[in-house]
Parts: C-alpha cells; sequence; structure tokens
C-alpha cells in the first residue's frame, strides 16, 4: 500500500506537467493520421490424442487514428481499432449473418519531451521499451500507465538508454488490493560503421498482488497454475534481450538487412524460464514496392514463465507451457498493399503435445 501512495505524488505531477504543456491551440498541419485494413484467411487443425480438430476462419482488422504536436515538446496521440475487449487481438472474425463489427479505443496518450534525451509517456500506449518479439508481449497490447524513457546519442558508437514505469493491470472497487506492475529496463547500444548495430536490454518485471489472485477468465489461456483456483506464483521476472542487425545496399540504394534477436525470461519465484531465438532477413520496411522480408523463430515458454494473459495469441492460443516454430513472409505488391503468410507449429511441453498448426494468409493495405 505504501508504495501505491508514494507513487500517486509523481503521477500527478507529471499530468499537470503535461496539461500545462498542451495549453496551446494546434492545427492539421502539425498532425499525422495513418492507418491500415488487414484481411486475413486463417485455418488451424489441432492433433491430440484420440481426434484432430480443423478450424476455417475469414477475418479482418481495421485500425485508424493520428498523433498531433501540441506545441514543439508535447504530443498526443488517439488510435481506434476493431476488436472487442481481448487485450491480445484486434481481429474481428465474419460471421453471424453480417452483424456490425466493433470499433473500440485502443490507444490514448500524451508524450512530452522536455529534453532530446527524455521522453514521458501517460495513458494508453503502445511499446514503452525494448520489445524485439512476442516472447511474452503480444504486439496487438497497448499498455495503461506511466513511462519514462532515455536514451543517450551513440559516442564513438557507444550509446545507452533506460526505461521505468509503472502499469495498471486491474483495478477492483471491492478490493483494496489492485493488481499493477512496476518495470525497469538499462541497455545498451553499438554500432560499427554505418553496417553492423546491437542493442542490448535487461528488464525486471515488479508484479504486485498477482500472486493468490483469480485469473481473469475471458483473458487467461488457463495454463499457468493455481493453487485453490488461484495463481500459485509470482511473476517478477528478469528478461534480458539482444538485438544484432546487418546492413548493406547494392548500386541502386536498396538496403538489407540480417538480423538475429534473442529474447530470455526468468520468473523468479516460480523458476520457470523461456526463450525465444530469431532471424531476419530482407528490406527493413516492407512498404514499398517489390520490398520483402522473411523471418523464423524457435521458442519455449514454461508453464510458469510468464502471466499467461500476455504472450503471442496466434502461438497457441497465447498459452504458456509451450514450444514450437513460426515462419513469416512479407512481400509489398506495390506501395502500400503487402501480402503475408504466417505459419505456427506449437506443441505443449508438459502432458499430451497436443500439436498445433496456424496458417495465415493476409493482405494489408496501409494508409
Amino acid at each position: 500500500m505504501a508504495r501505491e501512495l508514494s507513487l500517486k505524488w509523481p503521477v500527478v505531477i507529471l499530468a499537470s506537467l503535461l496539461i500545462a504543456e498542451s495549453c496551446f491551440a494546434f492545427s492539421l498541419e502539425d498532425s499525422k493520421f495513418k492507418g491500415d485494413l488487414r484481411l486475413r484467411y486463417q485455418y488451424d487443425h489441432k492433433s491430440m490424442a484420440d481426434s484432430s480438430a480443423q478450424r476455417h476462419r475469414a477475418r479482418g482488422r481495421i485500425r485508424f487514428g493520428f498523433e498531433t504536436m501540441v506545441n514543439d515538446r508535447v504530443n498526443i496521440g488517439v488510435r481506434l481499432a476493431s476488436g472487442q475487449t481481448d487485450n491480445r487481438s484486434t481481429n474481428q472474425t465474419f460471421s453471424n449473418f453480417f452483424t456490425t463489427k466493433d470499433l473500440r479505443l485502443d490507444q490514448a496518450y500524451a508524450a512530452w519531451r522536455p529534453s532530446d534525451e527524455v521522453k514521458l509517456l501517460l495513458g494508453k500506449y503502445a511499446k514503452a521499451f525494448l520489445i524485439l518479439d512476442d516472447l511474452i508481449w503480444d504486439g496487438d497490447i497497448n499498455f495503461e500507465g506511466v513511462s519514462a524513457l532515455w536514451e543517450r546519442t551513440p559516442v564513438s558508437g557507444l550509446g545507452g538508454r533506460a526505461n521505468a514505469g509503472f502499469f495498471l493491470l486491474s483495478e477492483d472497487k471491492s478490493s483494496s488490493r489492485d493488481q499493477h506492475m512496476f518495470y525497469l529496463q538499462p541497455g545498451l547500444s553499438f554500432t560499427s560503421g554505418s553496417k553492423l548495430s546491437c542493442k542490448i536490454g535487461i528488464g525486471y518485471y515488479d508484479f504486485q498482488n498477482v500472486k493468490g489472485s483469480v485469473p481473469d477468465a475471458d483473458l487467461s489461456a488457463g495454463t499457468n497454475t493455481l493453487a485453490d483456483g488461484r495463481l500459485k506464483h509470482d511473476y517478477d521476472s528478469l528478461n534480458p534481450n539482444f538485438l544484432l542487425v546487418y546492413s548493406t545496399g547494392n548500386s541502386g540504394g536498396t538496403t538489407y538487412e540480417l538480423t538475429v534477436l534473442g529474447d530470455y525470461i526468468y520468473n523468479l519465484d516460480a523458476e520457470d524460464s523461456g526463450f525465444l531465438i530469431g532471424f531476419r532477413v530482407g528490406n527493413p520496411r516492407v512498404k514499398t514496392r517489390a520490398s520483402w522480408v522473411a523471418y523464423y523463430n524457435y521458442r519455449r515458454l514454461e508453464r510458469d514463465a510468464f502471466m499467461d494473459v500476455f504472450p503471442d495469441s496466434d502461438f497457441y492460443g497465447g498459452a504458456t507451457n509451450v514450444k514450437g516454430h513460426e515462419f513469416i513472409f512479407q512481400y509489398a505488391m506495390v506501395k502500400g498493399i503487402v501480402m503475408g503468410l504466417d505459419y505456427y507449429r506449437a506443441e505443449q511441453i508438459e502432458g499430451d503435445r497436443n500439436p498445433l498448426e496456424t496458417l495465415q494468409l493476409d493482405c494489408v493495405f496501409k494508409f
């Protein structure tokens, strides 16, 4: 309780500063509008000990938002997205005889840069720290809370970074044990000429009031260990990761990158762990005509390595106690239109293997 009370004043002060910085008019000239429409065919095939199941789905996603400069130090952003209340998905399955689909608030944040190296975020926002993959954080998750980011401009090829913040997880008016999380992630970056770069981060997650709580039935994958229907373990964790990128180009000015990335998670209470190793080759961005990228990763996530409400929902339904492979290929047919293939093959670590294969074919329109 003392930690919660001590946090209120920094949040109040930060909010007051952002409001003070925002008391100026802004125009559309200072705003950037962007979004994307994704149409998807998805096939799932699960093999069990005594049977198998197949599923075919047509799915869609729309995201649209804007970011605008309030003044030279403060900007705000808002984004709407399709989907329901799932924190890990903005997809809508086409079904139910052409019923209308939901559109919800996906992001709403204020960002303040008191200096070139420091950024403060408040509200509901995307990645606030170095996240290289979706081993423990699904790509659709938008955090809710406050974050401070510092990044030192590289000098002689060496740069530094540090991120810290507080996220609200669950609030219940009938309980004084609201769930929240503190995080800290220092890191370094290295560059060698214009071709080789590396980023290293070491994250620490401090969960409060999670151990002994009842999992959210709508969000949990149901794979964490329970005792009398409550979470048996805390999820304070260490999360080192790295990103190594080698860039090259041809005479036409096209840039290609070869990337190796790694992620590791270790639960200090349950002593379960997980890791991911990935390889990516292709263009840095798949947007202009004929740009492309291919990506492969292998991951293993033990049952209580992390809370099962956060990992990639496309990999075995977002469960823990899983391992397996993922392969992605994306190709831009013309500017702003990207075709994609994503294939997963995963299975359970403990108990019956029950392999699950998932194939996703996407057409994405970026605007």
